[in-house]
């Protein structure tokens, strides 16, 4: 298996799903700024990937429009992109990242990967 994805299963409904994601995803709990072609206003991330961004915002936002996302990164990178909305549900926004650079991708793909292995050494029993 490529060591970008993640599996995640539901066990606790019948037919569980099996759901993979092309990103390693990680939490991220910083200001975003969202512009859409209506408004532009601040918001929250709630987690990221290589592959987009899940936000708390107040702003309606439709599945399909297109805004500009920008936030930092607890690394120093700042990402600056065009997003798509693909799913809103309960002031939780989605949204698929449309056109990173290079260097925004190694970023997220490096903070992802340092923030699993920071939870993994955290959560591991300290051997003296």
């Amino acid at each position: 298996m490529n060591e970008n994805c993640t599996m995640a299963t539901s066990s606790s409904e019948p037919g569980t799903r099996l759901e993979r994601r092309a990103y390693r995803r990680a939490p991220l709990d910083r200001p975003v700024l969202i512009d859409a072609a209506s408004a532009s206003q601040p918001a929250r991330a709630r987690d990221v990937s290589g592959g987009g961004i899940s936000v708390s915002s107040e702003l309606s936002l439709t599945i399909g429009n297109i805004v500009e996302v920008y936030f930092e990164l607890p690394i120093g990178f700042a990402v600056e992109a065009r997003a798509e909305v693909i799913r809103t549900e309960d002031g939780t926004t989605a949204l698929r990242f449309l056109d990173l650079d290079k260097e925004a991708v190694v970023a997220l793909r490096s903070y992802c990967r340092i923030s699993g292995l920071h939870r993994l050494e955290n959560a591991a029993p300290a051997s003296r």
